[in-house]
């Protein structure tokens, strides 16, 4: 089988779709593109995720001619290989473009984390249509969407829900990231070097306002693996902020309060009730396209699982002030802060009781064998 996987995130819950697969059909050989998550679980990856990670739309097109290349090459390697079919996971821009070709080639086509096409370019539905013949959605509302289109769709919970856990416990990470027992705020600034340069800066602005306010404070930036090096350049001579890797869902269980780049971050806040607030910027060219074309009412993928808008959102034009204030707000203010942790609790329970990956594994080795 072949599977696609083009970003860190993609790679981590293609890993655990494959591991429970070969629970069921244990001789299944998978192949394709992928990381150290999927390579971890015995995928033969032949193109990297580090290869595939572009960002915006002046990302995308400065990248054509190589994805064009990547694409022609994997589908010399399908016509070699002739596989029972496709998984293709996120990543719609490119792997919708293939599975076009996947279906001439009269290979079945199953796809797992749906396109986020409720909140943009709506039209494109037609491709899944055409195109993928089982769909798998991780968010409570899509299904719904989708099986308006009359696409055969299944929801299966979120992935995160089985994942998010702290991995030590609140001593060990307080004397690993050297906190006593004081307050921390954690900063998640993404997983993507561009993504990271475009946001930390301005996380660490409003800290700095926050820090002046409250001076025992401290800030731990939770670096997602890869990407450490990017981030430490960012950091100011502060021996009140800490970075830290491999540890980030210690440091969302047991901070105060956290500022999150938008995206599975946010869920993996609300999973672990860390009241938070939620920015992103991206370059001004896609942001002045994409705007004319969100349909959604929330950014935050939180915030749309809630259907209301309990973490604030800053987006694009973001002043750090602004968004001191509102985490001094989810900091200090007690009535402000129950009211946050009580929408979360309502909101995780939408996300599912756990097993995303083997009721997905499931419904796709019944689409292959």
């Amino acid at each position: 089988i072949l599977i696609i996987a083009g970003e860190p995130s993609g790679d981590l819950q293609a890993s655990f779709l494959v591991k429970e697969f070969l629970k069921i059909a244990p001789d299944t050989y998978f192949w394709g593109f992928g990381g150290e998550k999927m390579q971890n679980v015995g995928v033969n990856t032949i193109v990297d995720v580090s290869e595939l990670a572009v960002m915006g739309l002046f990302d995308v097109v400065k990248h054509l001619p190589r994805l064009k290349k990547i694409m022609r090459m994997s589908l010399a390697e399908v016509d070699k290989r002739h596989p029972a079919g496709a998984i293709l996971v996120d990543y719609p821009g490119f792997n919708l473009s293939i599975a076009q070709k996947l279906k001439a080639r009269q290979l079945k086509v199953g796809y797992y984390i749906s396109p986020q096409f409720w909140a943009w370019g709506e039209k494109r539905v037609e491709k899944i249509r055409k195109f993928v013949d089982k769909l798998v959605c991780i968010l409570p509302f899509e299904k719904e969407f989708y099986a308006k289109h009359d696409i055969d769709v299944d929801y299966v919970g979120h992935p995160l829900v089985d994942i998010v856990a702290p991995e030590m416990g609140e001593n060990k990470f307080r004397e690993f990231a050297q906190l006593g027992d004081a307050d921390f705020i954690a900063l998640l600034p993404g997983s993507r070097e561009k993504e990271i340069l475009r946001i930390l800066p301005t996380m660490l602005e409003a800290f700095d306002i926050l820090q002046k306010k409250h001076p025992s404070l401290f800030a731990i930036v939770a670096a997602a693996s890869g990407v450490e090096e990017s981030v430490e350049k960012l950091l100011p001579k502060n021996d009140r902020i800490k970075l830290v890797s491999g540890s980030t869902y210690s440091a969302l269980k047991y901070a105060r309060g956290g500022i999150i780049a938008s995206g599975s971050a946010t869920l993996e806040a609300m999973i672990s009730m860390l009241p938070s607030v939620v920015m992103y910027r991206i370059d001004p060219l896609s942001w002045r396209i994409g705007k004319t074309m969100i349909k959604a009412p929330h950014i935050a993928l939180a915030n749309l699982v809630a259907g209301d808008r309990i973490f604030p959102e800053f987006i694009q034009n973001i002043s750090p002030p602004k968004i001191a204030n509102e985490m001094e707000k989810i900091l200090f203010d007690d009535a402000q802060r129950e009211n946050m942790l009580q929408k979360m609790s309502a909101a995780v329970k939408k996300l599912g009781s756990g097993g995303a990956a083997k009721n997905a594994a499931e419904i796709f080795a019944k689409l292959f064998f």
